[in-house]
């Protein structure tokens, strides 16, 4: 029988990373014209204004994406701390 080993300390860095990221994210400010003369070309301006434009968009989905995560993270971690204490618990009240 192969044994379930979890690494509390690495879900615990997950979660703390993941509480910054969206942190991170939440406090990004838009700069959706700030460097339209440095592009030269219209075209170029063009796309990159587009893309300026759909980032409040897309970064809210990565955000919301990265809060259902890091509450996945904190679930999986206290029901396996749960499992544990009870394992702990149950061995040691059969000796």
């Amino acid at each position: 029988m192969a044994d379930l080993v979890v690494d509390d300390g690495l879900l615990g860095r997950t979660e703390s990373s993941l509480r910054s990221l969206v942190s991170e994210f939440a406090n990004i400010k838009t700069q959706d014209n700030a460097y339209s003369e440095a592009w030269g070309s219209g075209d170029i301006a063009a796309a990159m204004g587009g893309f300026s434009g759909n980032w409040d968009y897309h970064r809210k989905k990565l955000q919301t994406s990265m809060e259902s995560l890091g509450t996945m993270v904190a679930k999986c971690r206290a029901e396996f701390a749960k499992a544990d204490t009870k394992l702990a618990g149950d061995l040691t009240n059969k000796r």
